[in-house]
């Protein structure tokens, strides 16, 4: 099996929200005139209680935009298998990610799609 894998930096940043969420604006940014004003967040930061399930939710629409499917029993685990191709198998872990399949070829080009992602 050839095995390929990536860590995407800063993963929770690419965590889309999907309630609206305020916070205060830190310490040292805020803007003259305007301190107590409130900003909304339209992505997960780090620290935010959200930011591990919104990047996960994330993480998985975006596997299935390129047609990986999960089984119901393994949370990490993704297969994409196309007609006259062979099956790769994405293993997840947080913000790693690898890719393993037979055919090399196949394998990177579907890393680079979801590098583009």
């Amino acid at each position: 099996m050839y095995i390929t894998g990536l860590d995407v930096r800063s993963a929770y940043l690419y965590g889309k929200l999907n309630k609206e969420i305020y916070m205060e604006q830190p310490e040292g940014f805020a803007v003259p005139g305007q301190e107590r004003k409130v900003l909304r967040l339209w992505c997960a930061l780090y620290g935010l209680k959200q930011a591990g399930l919104a990047w996960w939710c994330t993480l998985d629409e975006s596997l299935k935009e390129l047609r990986f499917e999960r089984p119901k029993s393994e949370a990490g685990i993704f297969f994409y298998k196309k007609k006259g191709t062979n099956i790769i198998i994405g293993i997840i872990y947080v913000d790693d990610a690898l890719f393993c399949s037979p055919n090399k070829a196949v394998v990177d080009a579907i890393k680079v799609q979801f590098m583009r992602k």
